[in-house]
């Protein structure tokens, strides 16, 4: 499993969104005239423009004839190009996987074992490599040796008993994990592919 750049998008379209939405009522009170209105009856210390004013304002275009002008859009285009550069470059799914883990042997003791998650992920998926109807596993192990997360990725043969499995990687799979650590986890998500053919490259299928 893989973080997406789902809550920076909708983050992001929010804001766009937001802004647009008070442009276009900006838009419709100066066309309409009410912005005058309401400026006028609050007494505010400026005019706004009138539905006859031009959009353009007096001058705009001799701003692209000056020779500043090519400089200035050519930084601007590097601006946005980047920007662009960077939401495409956030949309990569990334597993974020957890650093080394710090095993304390006891309490109060001032030593610590270091261990990889590595490691423990490769035992948990040999354990739910050994369970009926798996024939293929992939364990991610996030967060800390306080506070750890297990993604799963479970695929299996059309005949496996799915309920028998969760069952199995709730009480052994998940428990065993646990007592390796010393810590519940704190998520457990498991994802489960159905198929008829086993994807390991290094098993024949008769």
């Amino acid at each position: 499993m893989r973080d997406t750049a789902g809550r920076l998008n909708r983050t992001w379209l929010a804001i766009i969104g937001l802004l647009v939405l008070l442009l276009g009522a900006a838009g419709l009170l100066l066309a309409s005239g009410t912005a005058a209105t309401v400026t006028n009856s609050l007494n505010a210390r400026f005019t706004p423009a009138q539905p006859t004013d031009s959009v353009v304002p007096a001058g705009f275009r001799d701003v692209f004839g000056t020779e500043a002008a090519p400089l200035v859009l050519t930084v601007l285009a590097v601006v946005v190009g980047s920007l662009a550069l960077l939401w495409l470059l956030a949309q990569v799914p990334r597993r974020h996987p957890a650093r080394t883990f710090r095993l304390h042997s006891g309490v109060g003791a001032a030593g610590y074992t270091r261990c990889e998650p590595k490691v423990l992920s490769e035992a948990v998926e040999n354990h739910v490599l050994r369970l009926p109807g798996v024939t293929g596993a992939d364990a991610l192990l996030r967060g800390s040796a306080t506070e750890p997360d297990l993604n799963l990725t479970v695929r299996v043969d059309d005949r496996a008993d799915l309920q028998a499995l969760l069952y199995l990687v709730h009480t052994e799979v998940a428990a065993g994990l646990e007592t390796a650590l010393e810590t519940p986890l704190r998520n457990l998500a498991v994802l489960i592919t159905v198929g008829n053919r086993q994807r390991d490259d290094k098993t024949a299928v008769l």
